[in-house]
Order: C-alpha cells, then structure tokens, then sequence
C-alpha cells in the first residue's frame, strides 16, 4: 500500500497508541466515549482514502449514475415517488451514496488489520476482493433503474398502479408448488409511491409498478429482481401466456432481466409469477455495463433469454458503453443500434442518453398499431 491510505491509516494507528483507554484485540474491543468519536473519524477517513486512491474509475462512474438517475427520478416524481424500503436499501444507498456503500464493505477488514488479523498485503487483497465484488452488481442494478424510469418517461406515462401483495405471515412457512396454498391475486390500485425489487417472501411476484401510457393507451408493468412467489394463484389471467417455474428459467433470471409486460387491462399483467407458473413478457430488457460483460457473453445470454421467454417484441441489451472495435462482430445499422435480427436480439448502446432507447418504446407502439389496424 502506498499514498493517502497509508498515511490515514498511520494517523489512526498513532492516535490509537497514543490513547491507552483504547483496546482493540482478538477478542475485544473497547472505545471509551472521550475518544470514540474522533477514532471513527480517523477509521472512516482511513476507508474514505483506501476507496479513492484504489478505485478511482468506480467512483466516476457511480457519481455519474448517481446524477443521471437523480434527473431520471426527478422527471417521474410528478408520476410517483420511490420508496427506500430494507429491501432496496443497498442500490437506493449507492444511488445516494456511492462511496458510502464501497466504505462499507471495508468496516470488518480493516478492524481485522488492527487486530492483526490481516497484513497490509493480505488486507489490501481482501479490501480490493471485496469492492471489486459489489461495485458490478449495485453499478448495474442502479443502471437499470435509470434506464427504467427514462422508459417511464419515454412512454408519456399519466398514472401509475401497484400490486398490493402481501408476504408471508408470522409463523408461516414456503411449501413446495405442488403444497402451496390458493389465493387471488389483488386488483391494481391507483398509487403514487413504489420500490423496486419485491419482499422474497411476497406470495406472489408482481409488477415492480404499472403505468398508463397514454403513447399506447395501454398498460405497461415492469419486472427486475425476480423471484418466484410462494403461493399458487386463484386468478392468474387467461390472456396471458404461462410456461413453468423450474431451474433453467430461475438461473436465467438470476442475470438481472428486465421483464416487461403490455395489456389493455392492468389486471391482466397484475401477476409475473405464482409458485409454480410464470407469466411470458412482452419484451425484455437487460441493462448491463460493458466494462464487466464482454459482448459476446451479453449476446449468448441474451439469445438463450429470448429463446426460452419468446418474447413477442424482442428483446433488448441496454448498454452503458460501446465495446472496443474488436468485440464488435454484429452489424451496426445508421442509427447506431448493434442488432442481431435474425436472433431477436438488438443491442442498445444507451449511456445515459434517454433517446437511445426509443427503439424499445417503438417496439411497444408498433405492436399496439398493428393490433389497432388489423
């Protein structure tokens, strides 16, 4: 280690000698109240500076997220508002807070270096494992966040809708598909506040939110986080295509896909999933950074996405960057969409510029025209 960390972390070592009251060993730790606060100072800023001096590039790129998401949600707040809940709190305090999150994953390793369970080598290794770890999964979660509510936007959405389901109750256990009780699945209601990524122990996997788009004068819902719910449905609606839950489609959605779902009634795209039964989208999204994700696995992925879900409008990779030239082995059509239209597969190369995604919106509204036409 060398640099602004290095020296932080001297600073914290001498203050530390320089207060016997302090204890800090293999099996205690002990911060009297007089020099508490100004420790945490010193073990904060030690954090602060091993983040900044070993991880630059994250923090650009998650500062950037944080101003472009910070716009995107401004513009929907007319339309709702998003809830910090425990079960978002992780990508809502990136968003927030991104240097925060990463310093936060440094609080167990670098109290091990006091105690001298780590060495600097074995705690720099460690501390670097463990950023290197987080920052992929919250930077693309927080992407997919900017990129679905610019959707929102791009859809003129004038009213929003929620699921109201419940989860678990006390004392309540999971059962098998086959075991799981019957219950109906709650009408939409008009709301103005929601959060991303349902409860895991909801009965039923529903929409994220739904909106009124009055571009389609249609319902649109909207999917990230799966997982599958812990009842079976009463009233799961017979406009819908249904396919069912088993290991292959619960690992690929483990990526992270954006499911999105249209109907003329919001009650029939009120339920993504029951314990046994998953509902089919109408287009899929996956947001990804290409920094993290070579082209040709986000294709793979994606192809074999599209083949199972089928999809009637397509699927989508919404990408923050362009790969290198030499990753490049689609055709690049005049308006900068890399597609793969034999496969149903288009990939987006987005950023932040919210008009790049009008291909997705035009796919919605395509359809929708020729339904009204035929």
């Amino acid at each position: 280690m060398s640099g602004s960390f290095r020296q932080s972390y001297a600073e914290l070592t001498n203050f530390i000698s320089c207060h016997s009251e302090i204890e800090i060993g293999e099996s205690v730790v002990s911060l009297p109240e007089n020099v508490r606060p100004e420790f945490y100072n010193l073990f904060n800023a030690a954090r602060d500076a091993f983040v900044q001096e070993h991880f630059p590039a994250y923090l650009d790129d998650a500062l950037r997220l944080q101003e472009q998401f910070g716009r995107a949600e401004a513009k929907t707040k007319k339309l709702f508002s998003l809830e910090e809940t425990a079960v978002v709190a992780g990508v809502q305090r990136f968003l927030q807070d991104p240097k925060g999150i990463l310093t936060r994953e440094l609080f167990d390793p670098l109290f091990d270096l006091l105690k001298a369970r780590e060495t600097i080598d074995s705690y720099e290794a460690r501390a670097k494992s463990c950023i290197e770890k987080i920052f992929p999964l919250v930077f693309r979660a927080g992407y997919e966040r900017w990129a679905i509510l610019s959707l929102v936007e791009l859809l003129d959405a004038e009213r929003a809708f929620g699921v109201n389901v419940r989860s678990l109750n006390a004392g309540e256990r999971a059962k098998p598909a086959a075991q799981a009780p019957l219950e109906a699945v709650p009408v939409p209601e008009e709301s103005a506040s929601f959060f991303f990524n349902q409860p895991r122990n909801a009965i039923f996997a529903v929409p994220d939110f739904i909106v009124h788009s009055s571009r389609l004068n249609r319902f649109i819902g909207v999917r990230s986080d799966f997982n599958p719910g812990l009842y079976n449905a009463l009233s799961g609606s017979q406009q819908r295509t249904w396919q069912p839950i088993d290991i292959e489609l619960l690992t690929l959605l483990e990526n992270g896909l954006t499911l999105v779902y249209a109907a003329e009634r919001a009650e029939d795209i009120a339920l993504v999933a029951d314990a046994a039964n998953f509902c089919r989208p109408d287009l899929l999204l996956w947001c990804i950074d290409a920094q993290n994700l070579a082209k040709e696995k986000a294709m793979e992925i994606m192809t074999q996405a599209n083949a199972i879900l089928q999809p009637q409008l397509g699927s989508y990779v919404v990408a923050n960057n362009s790969w290198s030239e030499s990753c490049e082995a689609a055709v690049v059509n005049p308006q900068g969409e890399i597609a793969e239209p034999n496969k149903g597969v288009c990939i987006l190369t987005v950023g932040y510029d919210q008009s790049k995604l009008k291909p997705v919106a035009e796919a919605l509204a395509s359809a929708f025209n020729e339904t009204t036409t035929a």
